[in-house]
């Protein structure tokens, strides 16, 4: 297939990016930033503004993944680019397709599993409702925005992403400290801690870009579910770090501003449906999927 890649060079990105070539698929990279090798490449702005209708030509699939990155610091300022850099982002695409003589077959937007909030205790799968912060505001109105494209006869997934193992996101943020020896669970530790690897988040992309048959929501998550202070624990064994301290709510809200409600939240996540389609998970073992990443 021909497919287009936004935000091809990011840290999911590149990797996707690369498995698409292995595969035989023909990849145009939509960014800021050169991509891979191999892959061709358009530097635009995807800003809400609708693009030349000769950059979709022959084109069978988008693959939107471009938005700023959430692991930060959250101020005002941070969140509107957070929000307008994903909402904009897809409007400005899907509108783009409106005129189109032939239109891709999918569009796959990423999402996260933040869609759902806090949810302490509650089993969560892709038909369970938004929560009512500001992340589950963005994922819920950036999800629409990709919806739209069904309008277009185009089929639409929304991949609810788990925080992802891998040389990059919130482990990026919290190793340093484990490697100071001052790691430890996040909190009271009790909270339910979606993940996944990020070999398995490429291979989602790749498994629903080529199962036709798959719309909608998708969560992106290991089905071995693990607390924080089990995360945390297995963390510090791989990385040969003591696990003495935790980190109370107080300093990650220091680190992290509005942001430590997201890290903080429970969300017990289960992947319903890419279950239920026998997708087999590369890394479904905590322990093991962060020993590929670290050693």
């Amino acid at each position: 297939m021909k497919v287009i890649v936004t935000g091809g060079s990011g840290f999911i990105g590149q990797r996707l990016t690369a498995a698409l070539l292995a595969r035989g698929h023909q990849v145009t990279v939509f960014d800021h930033h050169p991509p891979i090798q191999g892959a061709a490449f358009v530097r635009v702005d995807l800003m809400g503004q609708e693009l030349p209708s000769e950059l979709f030509s022959d084109v069978d699939a988008v693959i939107h993944l471009a938005g700023k990155n959430i692991f930060g610091h959250w101020n005002e300022e941070v969140k509107k680019q957070i929000y307008d850099s994903r909402i904009l982002s897809t409007r400005g695409l899907v509108s783009s397709l409106a005129n189109l003589g032939r239109r891709p077959e999918a569009f796959i937007s990423a999402s996260a599993v933040g869609i759902y909030g806090d949810r302490g205790e509650e089993d969560v799968d892709e038909s369970t409702t938004p929560g009512g912060d500001f992340l589950a505001k963005v994922c819920f109105d950036w999800e629409k925005e990709a919806r739209a494209a069904e309008d277009y006869g185009v089929r639409t997934v929304q991949v609810r992403t788990a925080p992802v193992t891998g040389p990059g996101g919130l482990l990026a943020k919290v190793t340093p400290l484990y490697k100071m020896g001052l790691g430890g669970p996040l909190g009271s530790g009790r909270q339910w801690f979606p993940w996944v690897h990020i070999q398995d988040i490429v291979n989602i992309y790749v498994f629903v870009l080529e199962n036709r048959d798959i719309r909608g929501p998708v969560n992106a998550s290991s089905p071995n579910l693990v607390r924080n202070r089990e995360f945390s624990r297995v963390l510090a064994r791989v990385l040969r770090r003591p696990h003495v301290f935790r980190v109370p709510r107080w300093a990650v809200r220091l680190a992290f501003g509005e942001l430590a409600d997201v890290v903080l939240a429970s969300q017990k996540v289960h992947p319903s449906v890419l279950t239920q389609l026998g997708y087999k998970f590369a890394f479904p073992d905590v322990r093991k999927a962060l020993e590929n990443v670290y050693r």
